[in-house]
């Protein structure tokens, strides 16, 4: 019988609050499911960064492979042919 007795202002009062809780409510959980959305745009940009890493220090490993064969090779090259050449130029 308590509830009777509430003037009909302060229920108004109590309905435009609740409003304005629901309000508040609402536009915290479009924040969040925005900030979700762009957290999995950033794991999904993160991973591409990873394997844009991955794949440049495989290349990276790769050419110094190259490089180290072919500084082997130039000096089996010149083992057999450096006196030679040496000879030819006369140093």
């Amino acid at each position: 019988m308590a509830d009777n007795n509430m003037p009909s202002g302060e229920i108004l009062e109590l309905i435009k609050g609740q409003a304005r809780l629901e309000t508040k409510l609402d536009q915290f959980f479009s924040t969040q499911a925005a900030m979700k959305i762009e957290l999995d745009s950033l794991k999904a940009d993160i991973g591409s960064v990873k394997s844009d890493v991955a794949e440049i220090k495989a290349q990276r490993r790769a050419t110094a492979a190259y490089v180290a064969a072919l500084s082997t090779a130039a000096g089996v090259f010149w083992i057999f042919v450096g006196e030679k050449v040496k000879k030819i130029f006369g140093a």
